[in-house]
């Protein structure tokens, strides 16, 4: 089985890629996992930049193949925001819920709900770096999905038209055929494969 060394300290990134890749005979070592102190300050203004800020950090301590995930929710009635900041959107005071309500706060009364959630997926070795990219469309909700038990971060007002419901609401195994975390790792896939894919 193949090994990856995954640059992050999310569980939940951590449970979505390890489910995606180990049902493709791949296996994640997380920082944890190798004993190094991982922490890599995302200055990066793309989702790019910042996948590969990791990746590389991660690849330098433990001199293993390694990925990173860098990812977000992208608004078109807010000119593409939270995007990068995603993670960081109303300041350190806020967790996961408290960054959907101010996202639902911001688009009250706008009937412009189009959004998309993208991911950009870095792998970095001692010959390669390359990043392969995933998106996914969909639309804010209205309101806060307090049913869903499903999912983290922007899941919970995001709603994927092909369900017609929030991510939330959708099992973890359904939600990885269609993400947008799951379409940048199949380009990593096809390029671990083959050697000929994804973009410098």
């Amino acid at each position: 089985m193949k090994q990856l060394a995954l640059a992050t300290n999310n569980s939940h990134k951590v449970k979505e890629v390890g489910s995606i890749l180990g049902e493709l005979g791949v296996q994640i070592l997380t920082p944890k996992d190798l004993n190094v102190s991982f922490n890599v300050e995302e200055t990066g203004s793309t989702f790019s930049e910042n996948a590969l800020l990791k990746a590389r950090e991660l690849f330098r301590l433990t001199q293993l193949p390694s990925i990173a995930d860098d990812s977000g929710i992208c608004v078109a009635a807010l000119d593409g925001a939270p995007g990068v900041y995603s993670a960081r959107f109303g300041g350190e005071g806020l967790d996961d819920k408290g960054r959907a309500l101010l996202l639902l706060e911001r688009l009250k009364g706008n009937p412009n709900r189009k959004a998309n959630y993208e991911c950009v997926i870095a792998f970095v070795d001692e010959k390669t770096e390359r990043t392969f990219e995933g998106k996914c469309e969909g639309t804010i909700a209205e309101e806060y999905d307090t049913i869903g038990k499903y999912g983290f971060g922007y899941d919970p007002v995001f709603i994927f038209p092909l369900f017609q419901k929030p991510f939330s609401q959708i099992s973890d195994s359904e939600k990885n055929q269609v993400s947008h975390r799951k379409e940048a790792l199949n380009g990593l896939l096809s390029f671990l494969k083959t050697g000929q894919n994804g973009s410098n």
